[in-house]
């Protein structure tokens, strides 16, 4: 009697990218990447904990592990580049202080110190910092988010605006700290790189290289500073009722 037999054919392992250890500080800066690339797309509300989850290739209840909640994660987004931002801000700051020996800084050398900083970091063609920046441009222009705003970003950003303010002492307060707003969405909405540069110009010219509109930024920056400076207030009597 014929005995039949079956030849399995041995199968090739699959490679698995090893994974690193859940209680990692990769995992936890995995976790922060995905979560800040689809806060950014989709914004805070159009993203949830296991789309962040499924990105990062994670469990679910890993990212709550590490974070706590989406907030807190959110707050953990936004703090961990602006630490960086924020040290870098403070040493160019601390830097012009002492080259200019105690005498008032110039406003251009103040608005590089500010605006270089984050764009030297989202030329670098680093998809992290260009998804950064578009968040904080959302960020920045929601009131839902002005306690984490003021939390991770002010304190260095009254360092400037008192500078500013020695630096132009004509300027009424409340005058400068607006041109400071200003100035601040223009260089943000610069580093997010929106696209709206190519709409506007039906493609001829281009956003993508920052490092060719820095220049140009801090020039309009400086000028509005300097405006706001050299604007005369109008006199009561000449006020409209």
């Amino acid at each position: 009697m014929a005995t039949s037999t079956k030849t399995s054919k041995a199968r090739t392992p699959q490679k698995r990218t090893p994974q690193p250890r859940p209680d990692s500080e990769q995992t936890r800066e995995r976790i922060l990447d995905s979560a800040e690339k689809l806060f950014a797309r989709h914004g805070f509300h159009g993203t949830s904990i296991r789309d962040i989850a499924t990105d990062a290739d994670y469990q679910f209840a890993l990212v709550g592990y590490h974070f706590g909640s989406k907030l807190e994660l959110m707050d953990r987004v936004l703090g961990r580049r602006s630490e960086v931002l924020n040290a870098e801000r403070l040493a160019f700051l601390e830097q012009a202080r002492a080259d200019n020996k105690g005498a008032a800084i110039p406003v251009r050398t103040l608005v590089e110190g500010y605006v270089g900083t984050i764009v030297a970091r989202a030329s670098r063609n680093d998809a992290g910092w260009r998804n950064y920046t578009q968040l904080v441009g959302s960020a920045g222009g929601s009131a839902e988010w002005t306690e984490l705003t003021d939390r991770h970003f002010n304190a260095v950003a009254r360092e400037y605006l008192g500078e500013l303010q020695r630096s132009l002492p004509t300027v009424p307060s409340e005058a400068l700290h607006q041109a400071f707003f200003f100035a601040v969405g223009a260089m943000v909405t610069a580093c997010a790189r929106p696209g709206r540069i190519e709409t506007l110009s039906r493609g001829k010219f281009k956003s993508k290289d920052l490092s060719t509109m820095y220049e140009n930024l801090c020039t309009f920056l400086e000028g509005g500073f300097k405006a706001v400076a050299s604007r005369q207030p109008k006199s009561p009597a000449s006020r409209q009722p």
